[in-house]
Order: structure tokens, then sequence, then C-alpha cells
């Protein structure tokens, strides 16, 4: 399974009903969540360049704070980046972000005028130095206004972020779904017939697409 590495920052944690969010939603195997702000004074690099040595998959996970970082990620970043380069090289890593502001505004021609590529370009530009493998981004925008269901589907999405194997295609999340479920099933054998019915509709999901191969190949 993905070993992932969650570097989190917010300055206002215990208070932020995104964070609470966030946090909740990352509590899955495999998976480590390190709040840099609950670190005082600087920090250790021996300390931090341990908790990157057996990991597949970093995540940053922060609010947009003018258009950056918050001061803490930063100083993290300034820190570590450097010496991080033999646990980092050829891994993944991700993003996720939260935002007061529509994510629909984050775009030429509307409110906030630069896309949440341009926004992390000098994030990704990092990532590129250690040939690090750059994963779809995942913005929560709003959260006060979401229903229950869209918050249902984005502990989804995030969940997928830390431990679905890449790269992020259908069938991947086919396979993540099934293994989510099988899990569940072990605690809970009434789910059994679902997990059945997921594991046929796979099944032929998998045939029509060889099928559709072959009619290619034939042309």
């Amino acid at each position: 399974m993905i070993r992932t590495l969650v570097i989190a920052s917010h300055p206002s944690y215990d208070d932020s009903l995104s964070q609470r969010f966030f946090s909740e939603s990352a509590k899955m195997p495999n998976v480590s969540v390190h709040m840099l702000d609950k670190v005082e004074g600087d920090f250790d690099l021996e300390i931090e360049l341990e908790r990157l040595q057996t990991i597949d998959r970093l995540i940053f996970q922060f609010p947009l704070y003018w258009y950056q970082v918050p001061a803490k990620m930063k100083c993290w970043i300034d820190t570590v980046w450097e010496a991080a380069k033999p646990y980092l090289l050829n891994k993944e890593i991700g993003f996720a972000l939260s935002t007061g502001v529509a994510a629909k505004e984050f775009q030429l021609g509307r409110k906030e005028g630069a896309s949440f590529s341009e926004i992390l370009r000098p994030l990704t530009l990092m990532a590129q130095k250690y040939q690090m493998t750059i994963l779809p981004v995942l913005v929560l925008d709003q959260l006060m206004y979401k229903t229950e269901k869209e918050k249902r589907r984005f502990v989804i999405d995030y969940q997928q972020l830390l431990t679905m194997e890449s790269p992020f295609s259908f069938a991947a999340k086919q396979q993540w779904f099934i293994q989510r479920l099988e899990a569940l099933t072990a605690e809970n054998p009434k789910l059994a017939p679902l997990l059945d019915q997921l594991i046929q509709n796979q099944e032929t999901l998998l045939e029509l697409d060889e099928a559709l191969a072959e009619m290619e190949a034939y042309e």
C-alpha cells in the first residue's frame, strides 16, 4: 500500500472547520499527518527528514494565504527541502487547498484572475527538480456552503488523493472502491452483496474495454 505523509499547516487549526474536516478525513491506514503549527520554535532537520524516509507520497495541505502557503509551511520548506532530495526523488506529490472563495473564481476573467496551477507554480517547480510525479490538485472551497452530499463526495476525493494508486484513472478509482469496501465488509458482512455487485461491474467494464481495443486494432 501507498505510504503517505501529509504536511499540513493552518495558523488557526484549532478553530478551523476546514482543517478539522481535512484531519478527520485523513484518518486512514498508512497515512500520517504532520501538523506544522503544533511544532514550537524551529524545525529539527533530522526529525523532519526521518519522517520522509519511508514515504511514497507527499501531500501539502493548507489554506491559501494571499496566494501562498502559510508562513509555517514556508519555514518547513526552507528548512527541509534541499536536504530532502534523497528521500523525495521520483516520489509522488499532491496539493490539497482550502479557500473561502469559490473555486470557479480562480481563472482568467473571474474575480481572482489566476488558476490554481499558476498559484502553485513555485511548488510544482520545486517538485520537478526532484523528478516527482505531480498529482491532480484538490480544492476545498467554501466548506460552510456545501451540502452533506458534497461533503461526502469531497471526503472520497481526498482519501483517493491520499491512498489511491496513480495515475488516477477510472479503473484505479474502481479498484480503490473495491479495496475500501472489502475492508468494510470484513467488519460488516451485510455489505457483501454490494461488494459482489461492484466487482461484477468492474469485470463488465474491463471486458468492454478489451473489446473496444480489439475493434480499434482492426480499423
